[in-house]
C-alpha cells in the first residue's frame, strides 16, 4: 500500500521565498514612491498653472496689474503676503476655491472660506504653499518667474532648503533639490535646483546668471512670501533686512528700520532727546560734563 507523502517547505525553502520577497518589496518600494511622488508634483504643477490663470483674469480688469499692486477696496491697503494677494481673487471671486492654493506634500488649505465679502477664513496661516514676485504685470516678460513654492530666504534669488525635502516645512524642495516654478507665460515646470543639501538656489546658467535674474535683467525683484503660521511669513516674506530702505523691517536705527534706533542716533523715538549728558540730544536740564 502507497503511503501519501508530506510536501510540507523545509526550512530552507522558507528562507529562499522569504529572500526572494523581501528583494521584490525593496525593489517596489522606491518605484512606488517614485510614482507617488511625480503624481503629487503633477497635482502641485497644475496648481499652479490654475493660480497663473487667476492672476491673468484679475489683471485683465485691473490695468494688466496682479492683485499685489492694486489696493485692496477692503483693507485699504496692498498686499504684505502672498496670501493677502491670493485672498483678494477669492474676494473678488475670481478663484472660487482655495484648495489650489495647496501643493501635495505641503501646505493645503482646509476648504474653508468664510462668507462674503471678506471671506475671512480663506488662505489663514499655513493654508498656503505658493510665493509670488512681487510688482510684476501681464505686460511683464513671459520668462519671469511669477508664482513658486515658498522660499526658506525670500531674496533675489530665492533659496530653499534642500535637507527638509518632501515635509511639510517652510522653504522645503522634492526629494533630489527640486522645485515648483511657474512663469509669467503661464509655463510651470519641476525646474532642478544648484544642489541636493542646505540652503540651495536655482542652477547656474551660463554667463553667470540664473532663471530669475536672468529674467529680470540683473535687478533684484520682491518676494512675497507665504504666511506659514502665528502671522509670520517663511523666513521673513516680504520683509526687507538691513539697510533696505525701499523695504519695511530692517533693524532699529537703520536706514528701512522700525522706529526705535538707540537714543541720540537717527531712528531713536520720536520726541525723546537721547544722548549722555553733556552730548548732543542729551537730556534737558541736566548739565553737561565740563
Amino acid at each position: 500500500m502507497k503511503t501519501k507523502r508530506n510536501h510540507a517547505f523545509t526550512l530552507i525553502e522558507l528562507l529562499v521565498v522569504i529572500t526572494i520577497i523581501a528583494i521584490l518589496a525593496s525593489l517596489a518600494v522606491p518605484a512606488y514612491n517614485g510614482i507617488q511622488r511625480m503624481g503629487n508634483q503633477t497635482k502641485g504643477v497644475n496648481n499652479c498653472k490654475q493660480i497663473i490663470l487667476g492672476l491673468k483674469q484679475f489683471s485683465k480688469d485691473n490695468n494688466s496689474q496682479y492683485p499685489d499692486s492694486v489696493a485692496n477696496p477692503l483693507t485699504g491697503g496692498v498686499a504684505a503676503s502672498a496670501n493677502d494677494a491670493f485672498r483678494f481673487l477669492i474676494q473678488e471671486e475670481v478663484v472660487g476655491d482655495e484648495r489650489i492654493f495647496g501643493c501635495p506634500a505641503g501646505y493645503n488649505p482646509d476648504g474653508n472660506i468664510g462668507v462674503s465679502p471678506n471671506y475671512a477664513m480663506a488662505l489663514t496661516a499655513g493654508e498656503n504653499h505658493w510665493a509670488m514676485t512681487a510688482g510684476q504685470t501681464d505686460a511683464t516678460q513671459g520668462n519671469m518667474p511669477l508664482v513658486y513654492e515658498n522660499p526658506v530666504s525670500p531674496g533675489w534669488p530665492p533659496q530653499w532648503n534642500a535637507d527638509v525635502a518632501g515635509q511639510i516645512r517652510p522653504g522645503r524642495t522634492w526629494p533630489g533639490g527640486e522645485v515648483i516654478i511657474g512663469r509669467n507665460d503661464g509655463s510651470v515646470q519641476v525646474e532642478k535646483l544648484q544642489g541636493k543639501r542646505g540652503t540651495v538656489g536655482p542652477k547656474i546658467m551660463a554667463g553667470g546668471m540664473d532663471s530669475f535674474t536672468q529674467a529680470s535683467k540683473g535687478m533684484p525683484q520682491r518676494v512675497l512670501n507665504a504666511m506659514i503660521a502665528g502671522g509670520q511669513m517663511s523666513a521673513g516674506g516680504g520683509s526687507g533686512g538691513v539697510g533696505d530702505p525701499s523695504l519695511p523691517g530692517g533693524l532699529p536705527g537703520q536706514p528701512g528700520g522700525l522706529p526705535g534706533g538707540l537714543p541720540g542716533q537717527p531712528g531713536g523715538l520720536p520726541g525723546l532727546p537721547g544722548g549722555l549728558p553733556g552730548q548732543p540730544g542729551g537730556l534737558p536740564g541736566l548739565p553737561g560734563n565740563p
